[in-house]
């Protein structure tokens, strides 16, 4: 597990807000669908105006993203009831955000790099998201683009 000190605030809140989710709907894990449901909530972030700049339905993919936060997750959680665990897929993207802040030269991790890890590592997420037709590679070149005409929301990370 990465050092959540290296995160932002803003992936923290992301990853805080994951971890609501999970309470909320009862479940005793938070997984790769929770953390995509806190990117998207997360308006004023730099994942929001990515999908928005993609011309991503954004309506559509969160109620897509709440649905799948309401069906039984297939991973193997070994845990008691009472405590919530990361899923092995949150984990891997997790560790992977922390790979690709360094890849991308950053000393810190936030929501964008949450975000590629997403589109990297093997999960169900990935899995919708391409079926919207967001990959690492489109996110990738809006990301620049947004970083070269130096557009406010992505100075606040």
């Amino acid at each position: 597990m990465p050092p959540f000190g290296k995160f932002t605030s803003k992936a923290r809140d992301v990853i805080r807000r994951s971890h609501e989710l999970a309470i909320e709907r009862g479940q005793n894990h938070v997984g790769h669908s929770h953390l995509l449901a806190a990117l998207i909530l997360q308006e004023e972030g730099v994942v929001y105006s990515v999908l928005e700049r993609l011309g991503v339905d954004v309506v559509l993919l969160t109620d897509s993203v709440i649905e799948a936060l309401e069906q039984p997750e297939s991973s193997s959680v070994l845990s008691p009831s009472y405590q919530i665990y990361l899923t092995p897929e949150l984990a891997r993207i997790l560790e992977m955000s922390t790979q690709t802040a360094g890849k991308m030269g950053d000393e810190f991790v936030s929501t964008e790099h949450l975000f590629l890890a997403m589109l990297e590592v093997q999960n169900p997420s990935k899995d919708l998201l391409a079926r919207f037709k967001v990959t690492s590679e489109v996110v990738l070149a809006v990301l620049e683009e947004l970083q070269e005409g130096k557009i406010s929301d992505v100075q606040g990370k």
